[in-house]
């Protein structure tokens, strides 16, 4: 599905309209370009993937503000570079990380669901699996 897929947008717009905040235009593109993608974005597909002129401050604006409302959210790379992606809510899965190709891959099926066993007076608000090696298209 293309990023100005009609439904894409539509659904976009949605999920930015439920998050209690202003619809603008890029908020609702960028989050297109994330949910048309099958793998965590970096900041430079992101772009690539929008309009040409797209303005990069702008676009890594969007990507914070979709992380810090929890429509998005980001993986950093051996690379140190962010990647992100629509977040299920909860977001409750581990992610794959080739170290050849340097993609990532959402692994559903791996859980990371809370509660964790944790010594007293500390408390989990988040748990992040990355599994590190090479993916099957590398192979």
């Amino acid at each position: 599905m293309s990023t100005d897929s009609p439904d894409l947008l539509a659904g976009a717009r949605t999920l930015v309209a439920r998050a209690g905040a202003r619809v603008t235009p890029w908020r609702v593109k960028v989050l297109a370009a994330l949910m048309s993608a099958h793998r965590p974005l970096s900041h430079l597909d992101v772009l690539a993937a929008l309009d040409p002129d797209a303005d990069r401050v702008t676009v890594y604006r969007v990507l914070d503000w979709l992380t810090d409302v929890g429509l998005a959210h980001k993986l950093a790379g051996d690379d140190r570079v962010w990647r992100f992606s629509v977040s299920p809510v909860p977001h409750s899965h581990a992610h794959f990380h080739c170290h050849r190709c340097g993609r990532f891959f959402c692994l559903e099926e791996v859980s990371t669901d809370l509660p964790l066993p944790l010594p007293g007076g500390f408390v989990a608000e988040a748990l992040e699996i990355t599994v590190k090696g090479i993916c099957a298209d590398c192979r």
